[in-house]
């Protein structure tokens, strides 16, 4: 019977390898800063510490958040408490009853997002970050709705997103070196992003649920795949990669299992040994070319991670006299076999084509943000094989303030580059970063349609 699959399946999630990868940890210097999981700060004139970016007259924002902030200025009980009334507010709407008020709950929520405009924010409170739940709310109310409503997800991401990160605006407050390092310690913050782990199963455990006995279509089933995925690709798979980079134990493996619920648990290894060494030059799979559609770059990220991992795993296990079975990356495939086994087991057979069809739209949608975050850009070659240091100007950055909030500032990419071990919440906006005129949800539509792509991005 499947349900004697359930202990061996769910046994199988907690074989994540505890083995640390040797990734520098204690200290970083100003050249190991872009692989260490040790946090650097930037020390700055005592005039530009804490500094706002300078305005970017390319930017499509009609609002500019933090311009004018004092360095050093944190959030008071009131913009906390405005905070959590508007989270409440968003996940009343899970509680209007759909297909009977689907006009109530689609225009209550999305003017909940474009009110957000209001809300300060001063960097110090983890309460915006929390509005990813709203991705979750709009997939299984979407799938309620039934019919072509269930990939209304599309709609929300690709139109309803983008329009908000325009008339919200960018966000362009920094934070005093002192603060950085305050909030890094700060565990609210790292808890929200351990807290993913859960809730991406506990999503993927819902939808399963409802492929076996909510007496979907195949249509709507279809966009329950895809709006799971969309959830693990937006949430599921950034929280993994921010807690990757991380040194504690418990953040690494939780940050694999997020990756292997996409069956892309190998990109742990690639991205953190591999893509933050060779960022920007022509070894690095994951740094689109000038000029590359990202039809051209999608196959060739994807097999050249893959072939990236097993080569560094391989040189680990060398480097270490180890045998080779404690090659972590095979036991990746494993557990995401794991997981899609003991959802079958729980719910039913059709878990596992979903389970299939998510992670496709995860990896497709996270890899089309790794297509954005480098395009054309080039570190100059000092030497045959030694390059100059990883700097804010090799990423692309964007200052737009909602998809900032749903992504873990991900969108502040050249901070994270350029000091990998720094927490979400710390990361700053540079002049020096080339920057995008608009968010990733705004971008990723361009990139599918590469002379669109090319007529915006070349000319910058």
């Amino acid at each position: 019977e499947p349900s004697r699959l359930v202990t061996p399946c769910l046994t199988l999630l907690l074989v994540i390898p505890l083995s640390d990868m040797p990734l520098f940890e204690a200290n970083a210097s100003a050249d190991t800063a872009c692989i260490s999981t040790a946090p650097v700060f930037t020390k700055f004139a005592a005039q530009l510490d804490g500094k706002a970016k300078s305005h970017d007259a390319s930017w499509w924002a009609l609002m500019e958040h933090n311009a004018g902030r004092l360095p050093g200025t944190r959030s008071s009980w009131a913009v906390s408490a405005a905070w959590l009334a508007f989270l409440a507010c968003v996940a009343s709407t899970a509680l209007i009853p759909v297909p009977s008020h689907w006009g109530c709950f689609s225009v209550m929520l999305i003017g909940l997002i474009f009110c957000s405009i209001w809300l300060p924010d001063h960097g110090d409170t983890v309460l915006p970050f929390c509005t990813i739940i709203i991705l979750p709310i709009v997939v299984f109310k979407s799938v309620a709705m039934g019919g072509f409503w269930s990939y209304s997800i599309l709609l929300f991401v690709f139109v309803v997103i983008p329009l908000a990160d325009f008339i919200v605006g960018v966000d362009v407050g920094n934070q005093t070196r002192e603060i950085q390092k305050e909030l890094h310690t700060a565990f609210r913050f790292e808890l929200l992003t351990l807290l993913v782990a859960p809730g991406i199963l506990g999503c993927l455990g819902y939808a399963a649920w409802l492929a076996n006995f909510g007496g979907l279509s195949l249509l709507e089933l279809g966009g329950l795949s895809i709006g799971t995925g969309i959830i693990n690709g937006v949430v599921g798979i950034v929280a993994g990669h921010e807690l990757c980079h991380k040194a504690t134990r418990l953040e690494r493996v939780l940050g694999r299992l997020l990756l292997c619920s996409a069956t892309y648990g190998h990109f742990y290894v690639e991205h953190t040994l591999g893509h933050h060494k060779d960022v920007a030059t022509d070894h690095d799979p994951a740094t689109s070319r000038y000029g590359e559609s990202f039809y051209e770059f999608l196959p060739r990220v994807v097999k050249g991670e893959f072939v990236n991992a097993c080569l560094i795993e391989a040189a680990r296990l060398r480097r270490n006299g180890l045998p080779w079975w404690h090659n972590e990356i095979p036991v990746y495939f494993l557990v995401s076999a794991g997981i899609a086994l003991a959802l079958a087991s729980l719910t039913g057979p059709l878990a596992v084509p979903l389970f299939v069809v998510q992670s496709v739209v995860a990896v497709l949608l996270f890899e089309s943000v790794n297509y954005l975050e480098h395009y054309g850009l080039e570190r100059r070659e000092l030497k045959p094989g030694q390059y100059e240091q990883v700097q804010p100007q090799h990423s692309w950055d964007t200052a737009c303030r909602v998809t900032n909030h749903v992504m873990f500032k991900l969108e502040r990419h050249a901070d994270h580059h350029a000091h990998a071990g720094k927490r979400y919440q710390t990361l700053q906006a540079y002049d020096s970063s080339p920057q995008l005129p608009a968010g990733y949800a705004t971008m990723i539509p361009l990139a599918f349609f590469p002379p669109l792509w090319r007529m915006v991005m070349h000319p910058r």
